[in-house]
């Protein structure tokens, strides 16, 4: 089990894109804030609860649920980690803003017996030697493709699989998703292939899957006539003023909705969000925002702008998040690992049954029953 941390801290929200300025004054700020409590320590969680811009610690004085290293961003467990119970640590700079830190709580970690970690090890054994075979079958495919160049039938005869063919595409456009890499549509517009006509080097296109390529026909880059791009010109401007015109609108109902007028707006369904969690199909840069939300008075509005057009927020309700008493945490951990451990052991089974002549007849234990 890995060592656990308890902290309280108090976020200053700024912007990672936010303007020099900006961030000095954010930065300013938490330093005053940071005199203040080394003056007076007892008054972290007043301040946490007057200043702090995390909407799901600010209530609870600055508290946080228990975190390990992996569970906060970088600078912030880089330092966490870093201080002993008691110490307040800060400003630290992350992509929500300025932070001020106070550790309350440390958890040690626990060394796992070797009965909990056979099923682990046995895994990683396997994938230890899974790789080492990859590794040779890659190195034999690559002397395949190098040494017999003008072909890959070779290859693909090794391989044990069959040569494909792509539909044209170009350098920057790739459309077949089996050529949608960097690294082999560079090869395959090297040099070596284009003027040379060789196959390609052997490409990792992810962990365990080497591909290779073949130039077929080649046609050179030509500049497109007008009136084959006027349409896709035509439809990126009007995109573009399109998104204009939705930031303007926004930028207008956001300023009626925070002087309490109405700016006919439809709200979609309310959803939770804290400092650390991720809501699916949520967009980063909506949810930077509305982490740094003033929300001191409710509900509170911001707006931001995005990819697809401008997003309006409203922040209607602060909840305390329920926290998970240690016997009921201490229940769940042992249920995960068992059913990690069941898993491990299934798909172990299945490997030996793979790799074992054993044939059940279920006729004769049919026969054994009746009789």
């Amino acid at each position: 089990m890995q060592e656990t941390r308890q902290a309280s801290h108090i976020l200053i929200a700024v912007d990672a894109k936010a303007s020099a300025e900006d961030k000095q004054k954010a930065k300013a700020k938490a330093e005053d804030i940071l005199k203040q409590i080394k003056a007076k320590p007892a008054s972290f969680a007043d301040l946490a609860k007057t200043h702090s811009q995390d909407p799901g610690s600010a209530n609870k004085g600055g508290e946080l649920d228990a975190f390990k290293r992996g569970d906060m961003v970088k600078p912030f467990a880089t330092t966490a980690y870093e201080m002993k119970i008691g110490d307040i640590a800060g400003p630290v700079e992350t992509e929500y803003g300025y932070h001020i830190i106070k550790l309350t709580g440390i958890t040690p970690g626990k060394s796992p017996s070797f009965e909990s970690m056979r099923g682990q090890l046995e895994t990683e054994l396997k994938r230890q030697r899974a790789g080492k075979k990859f590794a040779e079958m890659a190195e034999q495919f690559n002397n395949t493709v190098f040494e017999q160049s003008e072909s890959l039938k070779a290859a693909a005869e090794f391989a044990k699989g069959t040569v494909q063919q792509s539909d044209w595409f170009s350098r920057n456009g790739v459309v077949d998703a089996r050529l949608n890499n960097p690294k082999l549509v560079q090869a395959i517009f090297s040099d070596e292939v284009l003027k040379n006509k060789r196959n390609t080097e052997a490409v990792e296109l992810a962990p365990g899957m080497l591909v290779a390529a073949r130039l077929l026909e080649h046609k050179p880059s030509v500049v497109r006539p007008f009136e084959n791009v006027q349409a896709e010109i035509t439809t990126k401007l009007l995109r573009l003023r399109a998104m204009q015109l939705a930031s303007q609108e926004g930028r207008a109902a956001l300023e009626k909705l925070r002087q309490g007028k109405d700016a006919e707006v439809s709200w979609g369904a309310p959803q939770m969000l804290n400092f650390s969690s991720q809501i699916k199909d949520l967009n980063e840069d909506v949810r930077k925002q509305i982490l740094r939300t003033d929300i001191s008075k409710l509900p509170a509005y911001a707006g931001v702008e995005t990819s697809s057009g401008y997003t309006l927020i409203r922040i209607t309700r602060i909840v305390d998040a329920e926290k998970i008493d240690a016997e009921k945490e201490k229940n769940l951990a042992t249920a995960m690992q068992q059913a990690a451990s069941q898993e491990q052991f299934t798909a172990y089974i299945a490997i030996l049954k793979q790799k074992s002549d054993v044939k059940i007849r279920k006729e004769q234990l049919t026969e054994k029953k009746e009789k």
